[in-house]
């Protein structure tokens, strides 16, 4: 039986949405086993890119706990999850049941039916991780070394004590974690950053921080 992707994007938490959304879209993007354009029934990445947006947008509205606001957010959950659904059907029908390719989407596959349990892999902290100043001001270059198993790579960044949890907030996902872009920042903050890789089965561990002053 050919391996399946899962449809299970009801029951998790709006920030696990989040992230699954956003490494679906790096994962797609440039993906050479999926050539844009796509077919026109396809949902594409700028219309999965301004969901993203704007349920990220409503989650936040949200948090005042206003009636309407919820409501808003909900719909807004409702349709990022009818759009990656109906990209499902499209990266299976390309893939014909390869395991490597369906992983490559960055959708996650329904675990009894993944082979050797490829996708239950948990990943460790990527290594060879620094960041440093452009010649743009608010804008750092970073890098990690590939890391096995990764379809992309979630950034971090801490404005505050690093050793808080709290202080740290998503900045981006990207692809390739050997040219990442960090932009928007202020210049003259101290920043601390930190990357993971993300698979199938979920994001890995942290890479050791890097603290810098923004130029």
């Amino acid at each position: 039986m050919r391996p399946k992707i899962s449809l299970d994007f009801n029951h998790i938490k709006d920030p696990e949405l989040l992230l699954k959304a956003n490494t679906i879209i790096a994962a797609m993007t440039d993906n050479p086993n999926f050539p844009e354009p796509w077919p026109v029934q396809v949902p594409s990445l700028p219309v999965l890119r301004d969901a993203v947006a704007a349920f990220q947008t409503a989650v936040q509205d949200a948090l005042t706990r206003d009636t309407t606001k919820i409501i808003l957010r909900d719909q807004a959950k409702n349709s990022l999850i009818e759009l990656l659904l109906d990209l499902v059907p499209y990266v299976e029908m390309i893939a014909k049941g390869d395991v490597n390719i369906l992983l490559s989407s960055g959708f996650e596959l329904c675990k009894e039916r993944t082979h050797t349990g490829v996708s239950k892999i948990i990943l460790g902290a990527p290594t060879d991780f620094w960041v440093k100043r452009s010649e743009l001001e608010g804008e750092l270059f970073a890098h990690v070394a590939k890391l096995q198993g990764a379809s992309s790579y979630e950034l971090q960044i801490a404005e505050g004590d690093p050793t808080v949890e709290e202080n740290w907030h998503q900045h981006a996902i990207y692809a390739n974690g050997s040219k990442m872009v960090v932009s928007g920042l202020t210049p003259g903050h101290r920043v601390s950053v930190r990357v993971r890789g993300i698979n199938a089965a979920g994001p890995g561990a942290w890479s050791d921080t890097v603290t810098l002053i923004v130029g």
